[in-house]
């Protein structure tokens, strides 16, 4: 059985157009009964002659079967069109003849394998062998056998323009995986990307504030709350990183268990870990969590968490601004620092180009750059129209309005 299947597999390979194995199985049966009952028809006189026409029909089946040589359909159409010669030119008419009837098949096979310009030459060959046959007596109604070729040609024809659609499909469908992948690898990359840029951020403020302490103060225990601190969120880095790592596939092939991601409710406790490390951060918010879909809720706190991680990087010395509020079906995140240098222009990282990724699948906006004196990040979320202002008013007592200072 096994062997078979190998077989029945690699024939199937050779059918162009990736025909289910079924379709030259169906074609090939009724070619075989068409000869057969020709061969009946004409009473097996003249039995060598009748064995070669017969054979001469079969043969492309059997090169395709037994030898598993790749269909040619003009070589299929040739011998067809000649067995069926022999049997209309050879033998007195016979009633309701099924010889003819193989060229229905080779007809099909012919525009179903090959171009159109083939099947054209195919059905006119075919026509006139026809109506030769019928001049010279040989074959009753004729036009009966006529007016069924263009219908096999049809059928042919819709059988490989409806194959053709199925591979384009399948094409298409490849390159879908294949970008969803790429989008999955990359949305992986840049969560793995912020959580390191924000532990690595405030663990070096830690680590800062602790070798001062040693060194110009030479207090001992701050410099240990520093470490520890620093430590706590190092095994908070590695506890995140695992989880969105997680999210590329769970062991045995199982589906990756869902973990809640952080939203703008934790802006608050983000804020508090960067100004806990020395970043004086003046936030402002006024927004209500209720009225945010997760993802924009993710988005608005991973442009706040690079921000502020980018801010603790390359400026750490410097005042923080951080706003957060709803407009009409808008939320706007906007985080501003102070510079002692101005800058025109900056090296665009991966960092940056992560946030505008993010805000722009929500069909958001985002900019970033210098500004009077300092820097600025600000991203627009459109929130749905759920989120109007007058909603918002009513539930900022319940959420947030909070503000964190430190000097």
């Amino acid at each position: 059985m096994d062997r078979l299947r190998d077989i029945a597999l690699r024939r199937r390979a050779l059918v162009p157009y990736d025909y289910p194995f079924t379709v030259p199985v169906v074609m090939y049966t009724g070619t075989v009964l068409v000869v057969g009952a020709a061969a009946v028809q004409r009473g097996f006189s003249q039995p060598w002659l009748l064995a070669g026409s017969c054979l001469l029909s079969l043969i492309p089946i059997l090169t395709f079967l037994v030898i598993g040589m790749k269909p040619i359909p003009l070589a299929a159409a040739t011998c067809s069109l000649t067995a069926v010669a022999v049997l209309l030119f050879c033998w007195p008419p016979v009633d309701n003849d099924a010889a003819p009837c193989l060229l229905l098949f080779v007809l099909g096979e012919v525009f179903a394998l090959g171009s159109w310009q083939q099947g054209l030459v195919v059905c006119a060959a075919s026509a006139a062998l026809l109506i030769a046959a019928a001049d010279a007596g040989h074959l009753g109604m004729p036009m009966l056998y006529v007016v069924f070729l263009p219908l096999a040609a049809m059928i042919g024809r819709i059988l490989q323009l409806q194959q053709r659609l199925v591979l384009k499909e399948r094409d298409r469908q490849a390159v879908l995986a294949q970008q969803a992948a790429a989008d999955e690898r990359r949305r992986i990359a840049r969560e793995i990307h912020d959580v390191i840029a924000h532990s690595l951020s405030v663990t070096m403020l830690h680590l800062t504030g602790a070798r001062r302490a040693l060194q110009q103060d030479h207090d001992v225990d701050e410099a240990v709350d520093g470490l520890l601190d620093a430590e706590r969120l190092g095994r908070q880095a590695m506890s995140d990183i695992r989880r969105t790592v997680g999210l590329l596939g769970a062991k045995d092939g199982g589906p990756a268990r869902l973990l809640a991601e952080p939203g703008v409710s934790d802006i608050p406790a983000l804020v508090e870990t960067f100004a806990s490390a020395g970043l004086r951060v003046d936030s402002q918010l006024d927004v209500a969590p209720a009225t945010l879909t997760p993802g924009a809720g993710l988005a608005l706190y991973r442009v706040a968490q690079e921000s502020l991680a980018n801010i603790a990087k390359h400026a750490p010395e410097s005042d923080v601004q951080l706003r957060l509020r709803v407009d009409t079906g808008t939320a706007t995140l906007s985080v501003r620092n102070d510079l002692v240098r101005p800058i025109s222009w900056v090296q665009p990282g991966s960092g940056l180009s992560g946030m505008r990724q993010r805000v722009e699948t929500l069909d958001g906006e985002f900019e970033a750059g210098p500004d009077s004196g300092g820097w600025s990040v600000r991203a627009r979320v459109p929130i749905g129209p759920s989120a109007d202002a007058e909603n918002c008013t009513l539930v900022r007592t319940l959420f947030v309005r909070k503000e964190i200072r430190h000097d």
